[in-house]
């Protein structure tokens, strides 16, 4: 028969610990492939900050694998494209410039000096 070692002290050797699971990084990819298949709006950012968080918290694969399944989420979510190309459109050029004569055409626009 097998003997267990037995301690009080939580520092010793041979203390076990239980082992951590990598959540976030599950959590990473899973949103990773809902942001591919399903709505990627909404389980992209979530899966970019679970990603961050399993990378900060050693779970280097998981959030890798993650970060790369996001971005791939990014690409192929329509919404998530345009928003991105409208803050674009909005910093390049000047939003105003576009949006005031559609403002003076319905009335809503006063006249700026």
């Amino acid at each position: 028969m097998e003997q267990i070692p037995l301690s009080l002290d939580p520092n010793s050797a041979d203390a076990r610990q239980p082992e951590k699971k990598p959540v976030m990084g599950w959590f990473a990819v899973a949103f990773g492939f809902l942001g591919i298949f399903t709505f990627g709006f909404i389980f992209v950012p979530l899966g970019f900050l679970c990603s961050l968080i399993a990378l900060f918290t050693g779970q280097a694969v998981w959030g890798f694998l993650g970060l790369l399944l996001n971005i791939m989420g990014l690409i192929t979510s329509p919404k998530l494209l345009f928003l991105i190309g409208a803050g674009a459109f909005a910093v390049w050029f000047d939003w105003n410039d576009f949006i005031e004569p559609v403002k003076q055409m319905i009335g809503m626009g006063g006249t700026e000096v």
